[in-house]
């Protein structure tokens, strides 16, 4: 703790008292604290004395009751050892596995403080003389950033742990701490402190979890460029991640044990490692695709037999580990954590980082000059098109629309973060957000950006409170480009998400989306029909609503006598020949509404967005039983399951089996570049994860893989496909769904019956025309 000693020390008055009251200060020791108790030497020492007599009291007292001021801003308080004690157990995280007869010991050790808001609690500038355990309040861990102001890397709540660092290692903590508002706090001394993690392995064990996580986040403020490179706190981490990983046998919960035996007891120790120390061979590598090494920051380094090892810059993310194990049916996955400069080094080194490969110019306009942009914007009284202006913020957004465009990115995403610049800017390029490498022009800040977009897509520039969505138009030559905008407040200013939609790209024929020709041969065989629904569903970014424009754009190019109609919210792109609807719930136009008037305009064919409310649904399906096409989308993770939605949103199961003709659930996964893919011998482990799912048959032990080239710059993916699973609604399902059968029972009726194509059988066609990898089409189960 900071000390700043004075004789004569102003503390905030105490509830229902007036006026400050003054103390007398007493001496502190280097950290700030006064020497409450002999230090002892030892845990196991400190353990057995005497705790204090117990207080009545059953919280911690008001601080008037109390000893004298530690520094300014701190009081001590007294507080009973069985209340700390049932503080620990139930509300922090650090003695959660430690036995009650080492709670009740470690809890005769601490004192409480009561701290001032704003006060200094933990400094750079003094030795650590204990650990702190927030007991109320809040609290922030804090560093100097590179621009000299202090950057949150932590915000601490009640039950967690901080001063940890300072306090083992017997030096100045590396970090600064800080009582965000008024905050009460349990105080363990240092030497207690080393004592417990040498002597207690479960706390040792917590207390390691924590300091990794520490280090995790420090290394990513420092890739962002947010901190400057401080080797000397890293090192201070890793020594103590070292220390607290390598407890010695004599010093374990269980008396004479052996580190195997720790280890079979305490699977959840994860050893701390660098990539050097393995073999990375191409064949392990490959098992992972690399979207999802960079997504989940992961390299799997190491196979013997069932056991494959993954290198983790956080090993604890338990959502990439379940990934993994839900991939790999037959593989036992073992994480180990590295450092991030490691896995970036080596993402480089291996050639599998994307964001610095050369974006493709296979586009129909290939790179794009940004001062050639035409802006179609909205200025009362009246719509005028004009050219991008001349200042940097100006500039700066035209050359970031033009990258996205180039990259064939989905999506910008301009993000207020505490760095130099204040912002930074992400691409969702292929489902996989891929940072800007770009330097920003000094001068170009996030608000000049923010105004900018916001007079080009026609929105308040001074309303900074609420969410706002609007569109941009943009003419480069003969291309046609919109940008849905959408702006959201955060606590560093407002986050820009910008959508790319370009029409010449919204439909594709349907066989280059269908790949399988039993699926395409039925979906073609519904669209010509003229009644009926039809239901494409998928999780969020799956390819929905492109599928139902190019299905649109079929049925319109067969029938040109069809009259569409489509009401959507937003409208996402422009379909010649199609009467287009957007829905302003502002307005009391929503989709119900436009349904209903939309059925007065005599449609061949109905397109909704998205099903979202029980009045929609029903006046939709009854559509479709009444000489309309009906084409819709919902968020649903299988065909069965899509059914379960329309009946919770009101209709029946005979409404739903008479109207719905098939529905159609979609994921997307990465091409293999077409011209340098390459059939290979698959892994065992990984043929056997793939024989499981069904996708394989044991004899087939060839299958394709990436290997990249300039086509695909160097990736091994052009572009992505669907794979699909469909239900198509025959009389024997329509009879088995109306008589009300559970879902379940349903699915298996229709997999019987041949109704529904499961997508393990669609993918087993895309791999044997090798249109994907093994490796994608296994991450894109759910199950």
């Amino acid at each position: 703790m900071g000390s700043r000693s004075s004789q004569q020390l102003s503390v905030p008055p105490p509830a229902g008292s007036s006026g400050p009251q003054t103390r007398e200060a007493i001496p502190t020791l280097p950290g700030g604290l006064p020497p409450s108790r002999p230090p002892s030497g030892s845990f196991n020492a400190a353990v057995g004395s005497t705790p204090p007599p117990a207080v009545a009291s059953q919280q911690l007292p008001d601080a008037s009751t109390e000893p004298p001021p530690l520094t300014e801003g701190i009081l001590r308080v007294k507080v009973p050892p069985e209340r700390i004690a049932q503080f620990l157990s139930t509300r922090c995280s650090l003695f959660r596995s430690a036995s009650s007869e080492t709670i009740a010991r470690i809890a005769g050790l601490m004192q409480g403080l009561e701290c001032a808001e704003g006060v200094e609690i933990v400094s750079q500038s003094h030795i650590s003389d204990g650990m702190g355990i927030l007991f109320s309040g809040a609290v922030q861990i804090l560093l100097p950033g590179a621009g000299g102001e202090l950057i949150e890397i932590e915000r601490i709540v009640p039950g967690d742990s901080f001063g940890e660092i300072g306090a083992l290692l017997g030096k100045p903590s590396p970090f600064i701490v800080i009582a965000e508002e008024p905050a009460r706090v349990l105080w363990l001394p240092s030497q207690a402190a080393q004592g417990m993690v040498a002597n207690v392995g479960p706390i040792a064990e917590a207390l390691l979890k924590r300091v990794v996580g520490q280090l995790v986040a420090l290394a990513g403020l420092k890739q962002s460029g947010e901190l400057e490179v401080m080797t000397d706190i890293d090192a201070q981490l890793l020594q103590v991640i070292e220390a607290s990983a390598t407890v010695e046998s004599s010093a374990l919960p269980f008396q004479g044990a052996t580190h195997k035996e720790y280890e079979q007891a305490a699977p959840s120790v994860i050893a701390f490692a660098e990539l050097r120390d393995f073999d990375l061979s191409p064949s392990v590598l490959s098992m992972v695709p690399s979207k999802t090494v960079r997504m989940h920051r992961l390299l799997p380094v190491k196979l013997d037999g069932r056991v494959l090892t993954v290198a983790m810059v956080n090993p604890r993310d338990q959502a990439a580990l379940a990934e993994l194990r839900r991939a790999f049916l037959a593989v036992e996955i073992v994480p180990v954590a590295i450092g991030l400069e490691d896995f970036t080094s080596a993402l480089i080194r291996l050639k599998l980082d994307e964001s610095r490969s050369t974006p493709r110019n296979s586009g129909p306009g290939g790179r794009i000059a940004p001062e050639s942009f035409v802006f179609e914007t909205v200025d009362p009284p009246e719509r005028e098109t004009r050219p991008l202006g001349i200042d940097d913020s100006t500039k700066f957004v035209n050359r970031l629309i033009a990258a996205g465009i180039e990259r064939e990115a989905s999506d910008i995403h301009i993000e207020p973060i505490p760095s130099a610049a204040g912002f930074r800017i992400r691409f969702r390029v292929q489902g996989m957000l891929q940072d800007w490498s770009e330097s920003v022009p000094p001068g170009t800040s996030l608000k000049g950006i923010t105004s900018r977009i916001k007079v080009l897509a026609g929105l308040d520039i001074t309303e900074r409170r609420m969410p706002q969505d609007g569109r941009i138009g943009i003419s480069i030559g003969r291309r046609e480009v919109d940008l849905r905008v959408s702006t959201l407040p955060a606590n560093r200013g407002e986050k820009i998400a910008l959508r790319i939609l370009e029409a010449a790209g919204s439909t594709r024929p349907l066989d280059q989306i269908f790949y399988e020709p039993d699926t395409l041969t039925a979906i073609r065989r519904i669209l010509n029909k003229p009644f009926g629904g039809i239901v494409v569903a998928g999780p969020t970014g799956s390819g929905k609503t492109s599928t139902v424009y190019s299905m649109l754009n079929e049925r319109k190019q067969t029938r040109p006598d069809t009259n569409i109609i489509m009401a959507e919210d937003p409208i996402e792109y422009r379909l010649p020949g199609a009467t287009q609807v957007q829905v302003n719930p502002a307005v009391g136009l929503g989709f119900a509404e436009v349904l209903r008037s939309m059925l007065r305009q005599d449609p061949d064919v109905i397109a909704i967005g998205e099903m979202r409310d029980e009045q929609t649904a029903q006046i939709a399906l009854e559509s479709a039983m009444t000489g309309h096409l009906l084409l819709t989308s919902l968020h649903a993770n299988d065909p069965v399951s899509a059914l379960g939605r329309l009946e919770q949103l009101g209709c029946s199961r005979s409404l739903i089996a008479q109207a719905i003709q098939v529905v159609i659930v979609q994921r997307l996964v990465r091409k293999l570049c077409q011209v340098c893919r390459k059939l290979d011998p698959v892994l065992p482990i990984l043929h056997q994860s793939l024989v499981a799912r069904g996708i394989v048959s044991k004899h087939e032990l060839l299958l394709p893989r990436p290997v990249g080239c300039d086509a695909c710059s160097g990736t091994g993916y052009i572009g992505r496909a669907a794979v699909v699973e469909s239900l198509i609604l025959n009389d024997a399902v329509r009879q088995q769904l109306a008589a009300g059968v559970s879902f379940a029972d349903l699915r298996t009726f229709a997999l019987e019956d041949g109704a529904l194509t499961p997508s393990t059988a669609y993918a087993r066609y895309l791999l044997q025309k090798q249109i994907i990898s093994a490796n994608e089409v296994l991450l894109s189960f759910s199950d």
